[in-house]
């Protein structure tokens, strides 16, 4: 049997990453039911529009891809077979106690302060410490006497010393800090010190510690919640807010899921992304990071397809058909439809992301388990793997800015050229627009004239490098919070430009 199906239960008794994705769903999709039934009791109106919302061409999708997500979850938790204890106990290694104790800690008080006596004797006083070592960021030891401190950990009965014994001088502290790759001054899960006080009297010894979360990992759950219910909860107010808009979006987004194309992007990714997983990428060792980068540029390149196709089937063919006559001949201006167009286009490309973003980061999570086995190594712990599978969210966000910045482009575009041609013009600002930095510097020291093309490129087309953080990804590289918020921005500015352009184009185009 293949190495990534062989023994099945061993994906089911370790939980994978993925899992908490599936709960991160669940959870959302209990929150959205919620709120529906208290707006059923309080507000009908708004209930019975909420309800039909679901069958527009955004909510709707977006909540079978949570309910797989949820299903996946359940089976993950529960699997058939699986022998549970009598008290529904887990032991401390289990992968969902680690969850529940990283996410207890992230919302607990971290710091602590303990002082004991240590009476004069020459035998070793033995003093407990209410604190997991796995959780211990910080550590401090201060005395007002001369003490000998030895940090050890009773395994079966044997005393194993782990540190040389710390000798505190009156008034000096000693301090441990995690670093990454260091040593942890206690072994097993609990923690214990040994005093000796030499002196004829007793001493005052203070503890200091401060606990951080044993797996920090465990935060993809809170954070995915907040995302999810972001992204449901800012629908839903769009929905009720900006009635002719948003019924522009709501039907642009609806034809383009119903185009054959649609069904297309979607099949064709995910299968790439499951086909990536088997491929020898003879990289000794880092193919997960190659699997990281082909699957985000895939993402990227079908989603600027079916965002170009749809600005073109959306509204150059609209146009010639006469359709975005008499949808203007309601009460409904030409900026609204514009904006509406956007919007859906916005809300097709990001239905894209979701769907094929969430494959990628489930596959992720395989691809690391398959890849130990695939070399014969121990299947790597379920952190290792969240690793892996977090370094692709900030990649997954760029792009996705990236493409809205071309849906803007395709949308000026489309109010003048036809589908083909649109679509031919975004992938010519696709390309060019990744080689700016190139076109830039490669003019420099030129005539006059390629000075001047050059610097024209750059004025005109977007710098599409901004969210190209591909090699980071590969590398492990973190992207700070800044670099997304400037990138957001940058986004947000460009589009903005593009979208003034599609208005005063379509203001003067002649829908008759």
């Amino acid at each position: 049997m293949h190495p990534l199906f062989a023994d099945a239960n061993r994906w089911l008794i370790p939980l994978p990453p993925v899992w908490l994705l599936g709960a991160a769903a669940l959870v959302t999709l209990a929150v959205a039911a919620a709120v529906w039934g208290v707006l059923t009791v309080a507000a009908p109106r708004l209930a019975a529009e909420a309800r039909v919302a679901l069958g527009d061409g955004f909510l709707g999708p977006l909540t079978w891809l949570l309910l797989a997500f949820a299903a996946m979850a359940v089976a993950f938790t529960v699997p058939i077979g699986l022998p549970l204890p009598p008290d529904f106990s887990l032991p401390d290694s289990a992968p969902l106690a680690q969850f529940g104790r990283s996410l207890a800690r992230m919302t607990s008080a971290n710091d602590f302060t303990e002082t004991v006596t240590v009476e004069p004797a020459a035998d070793l006083a033995a003093i407990p410490l209410p604190l997991r070592p796995q959780e211990l960021a910080r550590f401090e030891l201060e005395s007002d006497r001369r003490l000998v401190i030895r940090t050890q950990q009773a395994v079966e009965g044997f005393a194993l010393i782990k540190e040389p014994d710390i000798v505190l001088q009156p008034g000096v502290p000693w301090t441990w800090q995690r670093t990454e790759g260091g040593t942890n001054p206690f072994l097993g899960s609990t923690a214990k010190l040994d005093a000796i006080n030499e002196a004829d009297a007793p001493a005052r010894l203070e503890i200091r510690w401060q606990l951080v979360p044993e797996h920090p990992e465990a935060a993809i759950l809170p954070w995915a919640i907040v995302v999810l219910t972001a992204i449901v909860g800012a629908y839903t107010v769009f929905r009720l807010s900006c009635g002719r808009v948003a019924a522009i979006a709501a039907a642009t987004t609806k034809e383009a899921i119903g185009q054959p194309l649609f069904a297309v992007v979607i099949g064709a990714g995910l299968i790439l992304i499951v086909l990536f997983l088997v491929i020898p990428y003879n990289t000794f060792g880092e193919d997960v990071k190659m699997y990281k980068d082909s699957g985000l540029t895939l993402i990227k390149v079908l989603a600027l397809l079916m965002v170009a196709w749809t600005a073109g089937v959306a509204v150059s063919e609209e146009i010639d058909g006469r359709t975005a006559l008499t949808v203007l001949s309601k009460p409904l201006t030409r900026w609204q439809f514009v904006l509406g167009k956007f919007a859906g286009l916005v809300l097709v490309a990001l239905l894209v992301f979701l769907i094929l973003g969430g494959g990628l980061l489930a596959a992720t999570n395989f691809k690391v388990v398959y890849d130990a086995r695939e070399g014969a190594q121990v299947d790597p712990v379920w952190w290792a793997c969240a690793d892996e599978m977090i370094t692709v969210v900030p990649g997954l966000a760029l792009s996705f800015l990236e493409t809205v910045v071309l849906a803007a482009i395709a949308l000026a575009a489309s109010t003048r050229l036809s589908t083909v041609a649109n679509l031919i013009l975004c992938f010519v600002v696709y390309a060019l627009g990744h080689l700016v930095p190139l076109i830039v510097q490669s003019s420099v020291g030129k005539f006059a004239i390629v000075r001047f093309t050059g610097r024209l490129f750059a004025t005109i087309l977007p710098v599409l490098d901004h969210f190209t953080v591909e090699a980071a990804v590969v590398g492990g590289v973190p992207i700070p919070w800044g670099y997304l918020g400037w990138a957001a921005l940058y986004a947000a500015l460009y589009s903005a430009v593009a979208i003034l352009l599609a208005l005063v184009l379509f203001q003067h185009r002649d829908l008759a």
